[in-house]
């Protein structure tokens, strides 16, 4: 099993920094960009319909955000704190959005690469780490929420 890549990124709308080595309990790092967001829901749903809490599986999204200019960086930014602003108001009562709803833009790409994750734009990649932040596996293409739950499956008590 490979170590996650230590790498520290800041999440969107919480401000919280997450350091995805450190995370201390099974980690799901849904890789997308604009385009297949689509991949992060199904995952989320699946997930969190089987381990509802945050600290038996945590689960983030790096945004591959590399294609826009620093310039454009003020437009793009507005709109993953709309993103996070829905997503936190569809959280049940007493649900801590910064536990829940993890956007983490990759501007440069580098967490993206560093995830080994290319072609996140096109197909969201997903990849599981155990608690101790090795990576289990990765699944790229369709029905990612059933093979993360087969995934997950090996590292949750």
């Amino acid at each position: 099993m490979a170590p996650l890549p230590r790498l520290t990124l800041e999440a969107t709308g919480s401000g919280r920094t997450i350091s995805l080595n450190e995370i201390g309990c099974p980690l799901v790092i849904v890789c997308h960009g604009q385009d297949t967001a689509q991949g992060a829901f199904e995952v989320n749903n699946a997930v969190r319909a089987q381990y509802p809490d945050a600290s038996q599986v945590c689960i983030v999204s790096v945004i591959d955000l590399r294609q826009f200019p620093s310039m454009f960086h003020g437009m793009v930014k507005p709109e993953l704190d709309k993103a996070y602003r829905k997503a936190a108001g569809k959280l049940p009562e007493g649900a801590d959005p910064a536990e829940f709803v993890v956007l983490l833009p990759d501007w440069k790409g580098e967490a993206t690469d560093a995830l080994e994750a290319e072609g996140s734009t096109r197909d969201a990649v997903v990849v599981v780490a155990d608690a101790t932040g090795n990576i289990v596996g990765r699944h790229q293409g369709e029905n990612p929420g059933p093979a993360v739950l087969e995934l997950l499956a090996g590292v949750i008590d």
